[in-house]
């Protein structure tokens, strides 16, 4: 997830409808309008619905009007802006989390509670009346594990996940005794070439319903499984090979199965010593444009005994 967003988390700039390009002026105009549009007070017929579109408003404001985290979303995506910057440990810095806090955004920007006072409404609207009350609350974000094989993080591939989800029946008719049913839905996610363990893919809103409550986002991690013959290394591959002494001293080329199917086919024409590795430019994990190098570790097997004979013979060809 270094170089390119890798998940299918919240989109600030679609949320906001603006391009990436945007100014700060258009940034502010787009909040403007649709945080208007959006409170809750001005959506009494779908007050949930709209809390939910104007909370999602003031986050996109927020982070795209913040130079450091905007550079992070534009960068690494929503899930690096939430969780922090992958680095070079296999960890992750930093880290932002944001506390629903659209009615403070909303004062903050409009230096009021009820800016419709202008237009005549004044206090016989309550405009601020909804946001003082308690929201519907976003639940905590659902982890799952996602296995991948080497194979598949070298070339690609889809993964099809079938998700059980609770939703509630509507209309709902008595909040506190809500009917549920369960509905399963089909989530695929899309594994890029040279994706690495723990890029995650979120899923917004894929939760369980409930009254008051704004579905959890599922979240899959990318859990690496190991190799019977390849070791990762970031883009990095490398690849144990055991030869005996005599392929050592007298040259050898290895064939080598890589993950795509293909067979490498690479000479070894000098003396192999022990400790000894041959990299080979360009066969490692693929990425985008970059490209990992393959090394090939030799292991020598050397005989645990030698006749009379076979030890001359080795003296005089070596000529000891």
């Amino acid at each position: 997830m270094a170089d390119n967003p890798e998940d299918t988390g919240k989109d600030f700039y679609q949320i906001l409808g603006i391009s990436r390009a945007a100014t700060d002026a258009e940034i502010k105009k787009a909040y403007r309008k649709l945080a208007m549009r959006w409170h809750p007070d001005k959506n009494p017929d779908k007050a949930d619905e709209a809390l939910a579109v104007f909370q999602d408003v003031g986050e996109a404001y927020t982070v795209l009007t913040d130079k450091q985290k905007k550079a992070v979303f534009d960068q690494y995506g929503y899930e690096a802006l939430r969780d922090g910057v992958p680095d070079d440990t296999g960890g992750y810095q930093g880290g932002w989390t944001y506390t629903q806090n659209a009615r403070e955004i909303f004062t903050e920007f409009f230096g009021t509670d009820n800016p419709f006072a202008d237009f005549g409404f004044g206090s016989d609207v309550p405009f601020a009346s909804r946001m003082a009350k308690a929201g519907p609350t976003k639940m905590k974000a659902i982890a799952r594990p996602m296995d991948c094989s080497l194979e598949e993080l070298y070339c690609g591939c889809l993964k099809t996940f079938n998700v059980t989800r609770k939703r509630l029946v509507q209309p709902v008719e008595d909040e506190d005794n809500p009917i549920y049913e369960d509905v399963t839905k089909k989530l695929t996610v899309a594994i890029k070439p040279g994706w690495r363990a723990k890029t995650k893919v979120t899923f917004p809103g894929e939760g369980d319903e409930g009254p008051g409550i704004i579905p959890a986002d599922i979240c899959f991690s990318v859990r690496e499984l190991p190799h019977a013959h390849f070791t990762r290394d970031g883009l990095n591959l490398l690849y144990i090979h055991t030869i005996s002494l005599s392929s050592a001293l007298c040259g050898h080329t290895v064939n080598i199965k890589h993950l795509d199917g293909r067979t490498l086919n690479v000479s070894c024409p000098e003396v192999v010593q022990p400790g000894y590795e041959k990299v080979v430019k360009g066969e490692g994990m693929v990425k985008g444009e970059d490209r990992g190098d393959l090394t090939i570790r030799f292991n020598i097997e050397f005989p645990k005994f030698l006749e009379g004979p076979q030890k001359e013979h080795i003296q005089k060809a070596l000529g000891l």
